[in-house]
C-alpha cells in the first residue's frame, strides 16, 4: 500500500527538500570566489560571463570581443546577458548571482523529483531519494559552477516529470508543453539530446496507439530549438556543431596518434573509460566518492524488485541511467574528455532508484542500514572533496596571473591564453581564447599547425599560460614561428606540480624574426 500525505503537506515538504538542497549550495556561493576557483568553479564559467559583457557592450558573442563563437549553451546565456549587462563596483558579484541561480535550479529539481517519485512510490520513499539528491555532493559541486548544470538538471527532471505527465492522460494540452520541455533542455544543454532520445522512445511506446501527441511535441520541441539552429547555421555554418564540442577533443586525438603512430583510437578510447579517477570520485555515477558502485547495486536491487509495483517509475529511471551512459560512452569514448558536470542525470536517475528500493525492501534494518551507509559517505566524501577541490591549481596559476595582467600590461594589451576565462575576467584585458574552444579562428589555426603564426597576426602582445599548456599540450599545434616569437619575461606564478608555472611571453611579430 502507497501512503501519500495531504496536498497541503505535500506542499510543506516539497519546500523544505528544496530549502534542505539550497543549504549547501548557498553555503559555497557565499564562500570567497578564490576558494571556490579550487573547489567548485571552473574556468569554463568565465567564458559564458565574458561573452555575456561583450554581447551587452560590444554586440560580439565573444570572450574577448574579436572572435565570435557558439562554444556554450543558449538558454543559459540568454540568462547571464541580463546579470552581466550592468557595471559593477566588485566583479564578483554577478558571478554570485549566476551561482545562486545554478544553486536555485538544481534545488528545484529536488522538488520536481519528490513531486515526480511520490505518486508511484509514496511520500516516504520519495522524501528519501530527493533528500539523498538534495545531499549529494555530485549535484551540489556542479550545480555552483556557474554553467548550466543546475538549469540542466531542473529541466531534465521536468523532462521526465512531462513524460510521466503526458502517458497518465494523453491530450494535445500535455503534449504541448511536453515538446516545449524538451527543447529547452536541448537548449540548455544540447547533448541532452542522448537523455531525451531515450524519455522520447518510452513515451511513444507507452503511447503507441495514439502516436499523433508524441509526433507533436516533437514538432514543438524542433520549434522551440529552431532558432539556435538557424543563427548556427547563418552564423558559424553548421546547424548542430559547436567549437566547444570538438576543440579539445581534436586536440587531445592529434596529440595521442602523434605520439603513438602505431596504435589505434580505439585504445585511447579505452584509455579515458578506464580512466580511475572519474569511476573513484563519482563523476560518471552521479555518486559521492567511492560508494557509488555500491549505491547503484542497491538502486538496481529497487528497481528490479519494483518494476510489477511502480513500473512506470521504474522505466524512468531506466532510460535516464541509458542516457548517462550514452554521455559517458560519447564523452569518454568519442570525444576523449569527460569533465564532472556532463554527468548529473545519473545523479537523478540514482536518486529514483534509491527510492525505489526504500519502497520495495521493507525489512527497516535494511533501510537504514543503507541510509546510514550513504549518509556518512555524503559527509565525508563531501569535506574530501572540498579540502582536495576539483581545481586546485586556478587561484594559484589562473586568477594570479590574472592579477599580474592587470599590473603589469597596457590596458589595450591583448593577450593570448589556452586557459583564457579567469585570466580575461579578472585582468580587465581583452584575452584571446586559444584553445578554440570559444574561438573556432583558433581551432582552424591549431588544425592548420599555425597557432604562433595566428597569434601574430591577430596583434596578440602577450602569451600566458603554464608550461604543460604551452609546451608540452600545444607546442604540437605552434608551427614554424615556435619558439623564436615568444620571447619570456618570466615565471609570474610558483611552480604547481604536473603544470608548472605560469609564465608570460611577449609575442614578438613575423617582422621582428624576420630582422
Amino acid at each position: 500500500m502507497i501512503n501519500r500525505f495531504s496536498a497541503r503537506s505535500t506542499l510543506w515538504i516539497a519546500l523544505a527538500l528544496i530549502v534542505l538542497a539550497l543549504i549547501p549550495r548557498l553555503l559555497i556561493v557565499a564562500a570567497p570566489i578564490t576558494d571556490q576557483f579550487d573547489k567548485t568553479l571552473p574556468d569554463d564559467a568565465y567564458y559564458y560571463f565574458l561573452t555575456a559583457q561583450n554581447l551587452t557592450r560590444t554586440g560580439s558573442a565573444s570572450v574577448d570581443g574579436l572572435h565570435p563563437s557558439n562554444g556554450w549553451h543558449p538558454l543559459w546565456m540568454l540568462i547571464m546577458i541580463p546579470i552581466f549587462a550592468p557595471d559593477y563596483a566588485d566583479p564578483d558579484l554577478p558571478v554570485r548571482i549566476a551561482l545562486t541561480l545554478g544553486a536555485l535550479a538544481d534545488a528545484l529539481a529536488v522538488g520536481v523529483l519528490y513531486l515526480g517519485a511520490r505518486r508511484f512510490v509514496g511520500d516516504t520513499p520519495a522524501i528519501i531519494g530527493a533528500g539523498f539528491y538534495a545531499l549529494n555532493v555530485m549535484p551540489i559541486f556542479q550545480a555552483v559552477n556557474g554553467l548550466e548544470t543546475g538549469l540542466t538538471a531542473l529541466l531534465l527532471a521536468l523532462s521526465w516529470w512531462s513524460v510521466l505527465h503526458l502517458i497518465d492522460q494523453p491530450s494535445i494540452r500535455r503534449a504541448l508543453p511536453f515538446g516545449v520541455i524538451f527543447g529547452l533542455t536541448f537548449l540548455a544543454r544540447t547533448d541532452t539530446a542522448l537523455v531525451l532520445v531515450f524519455l522520447g522512445i518510452y513515451t511513444l511506446w507507452m503511447l503507441r496507439r495514439t502516436p499523433t501527441l508524441v509526433v507533436m511535441g516533437g514538432v514543438v520541441a524542433l520549434l522551440t530549438i529552431a532558432p539556435w539552429l538557424v543563427i548556427n547555421h547563418v552564423a558559424f555554418g553548421s546547424a548542430l556543431e559547436q567549437s566547444s564540442s570538438s576543440a579539445v577533443p581534436w586536440a587531445a586525438q592529434t596529440r595521442w596518434l602523434t605520439a603513438n603512430p602505431d596504435q589505434s583510437l580505439w585504445q585511447l578510447s579505452i584509455e579515458v573509460i578506464t580512466y580511475p579517477i572519474y569511476w573513484l570520485r563519482g563523476d560518471y555515477l552521479g555518486a559521492p566518492p567511492f560508494i557509488g558502485f555500491l549505491l547503484w547495486i542497491v538502486a538496481a536491487i529497487g528497481m528490479i524488485r519494483a518494476r510489477r509495483s511502480a513500473p512506470r517509475l521504474v522505466s524512468i529511471t531506466l532510460m535516464l541511467l541509458l542516457g548517462g551512459l550514452a554521455l559517458v560512452i560519447v564523452h569518454t569514448m568519442l570525444r576523449w574528455y569527460p569533465r564532472p558536470w556532463y554527468f548529473v542525470v545519473t545523479a537523478q536517475s540514482l536518486a529514483l532508484g534509491l527510492a525505489l528500493f526504500w519502497f520495495s525492501v521493507r525489512v527497516p534494518l535494511v533501510r537504514l542500514a543503507v541510509a546510514a551507509v550513504a549518509g556518512v559517505t555524503m559527509v565525508i566524501g563531501g569535506v574530501n572533496m572540498w579540502q582536495i577541490g576539483l581545481y586546485p591549481w586556478q587561484t594559484s596559476q589562473l586568477y594570479s596571473a590574472a592579477l599580474w595582467a592587470r599590473t603589469n600590461t597596457p590596458r589595450d594589451a591583448l593577450i593570448g591564453s589556452l586557459n583564457s576565462g579567469i585570466i580575461g575576467y579578472y585582468s580587465g584585458r581583452s584575452t584571446v581564447n586559444l584553445d578554440g574552444v570559444v574561438n573556432p579562428q583558433a581551432l582552424a589555426a591549431s588544425r592548420d599547425f599555425a597557432l604562433l603564426t595566428y597569434m601574430q597576426t591577430t596583434g596578440i602582445s602577450y602569451l600566458l599560460d603554464t608550461d604543460n599548456a604551452i609546451h608540452r599540450e600545444y607546442a604540437l599545434f605552434m608551427g614554424d614561428a615556435y619558439p623564436d616569437a615568444l620571447m619570456e619575461i618570466g615565471a609570474i606564478t610558483t611552480d604547481y606540480p604536473g603544470l608548472g608555472p605560469v609564465r608570460a611571453y611577449r609575442v614578438l611579430p613575423a617582422s621582428a624574426l624576420g630582422d
